[in-house]
């Protein structure tokens, strides 16, 4: 199964569906263990995460890409109902008046979990010269997604 991404209005919209039960995609996404083990894009060579998941519960990605580039991903969770839903603010740690927010549906389907991420509020900006912040986002979450499958599968990527 292929990840499927798509740009309308200003949103990256992501979705894929894992022939795995709801709630066990579902503590994938929230339990520090399992994220530490497929989230972040190709490059990430170690993540570290600290995870509250609940209304207002913090949580913080740090990837380290290339071995030594540590990129933060602090935020607060805005939803959490689940197996269902969660929703998170994010942005770079100085600069949280320009969050962006992630939002994750959980969808039973026939053999296993739809999931439906929608993350908006992507600033129009440029990163490592003349990149595209929204191609930097969805490479990462195409990556993210795809390490999730593998993890789900065999129970470990790294």
């Amino acid at each position: 199964m292929s990840t499927d991404i798509r740009f309308a209005d200003g949103t990256l919209y992501v979705t894929r569906t894992y022939a795995a039960p709801r709630e066990v995609v579902f503590e994938a996404w929230v339990e520090t263990g399992q994220v530490q083990q497929w989230w972040g894009c190709a490059e990430a060579t170690e993540i570290r995460s600290e995870i509250d998941p609940r209304v207002g519960g913090a949580y913080s990605h740090h990837m380290t890409l290339h071995g030594h580039i540590d990129v933060p991903g602090p935020g607060v969770f805005t939803e959490y109902d689940p197996p269902k839903r969660l929703a998170y603010r994010s942005s770079e740690p100085d600069e949280m008046s320009r969050a962006m927010l992630v939002t994750v549906d959980f969808l039973e389907v026939e053999g296993g979990t739809e999931v439906r991420l929608a993350h908006s509020g992507i600033p129009d900006m440029r990163v490592q010269g003349d990149v595209e912040l929204r191609a930097v986002i969805q490479d990462g979450w195409t990556a993210a997604f795809g390490k999730l499958h593998t993890f789900l599968e065999t129970g470990a990527v790294r």
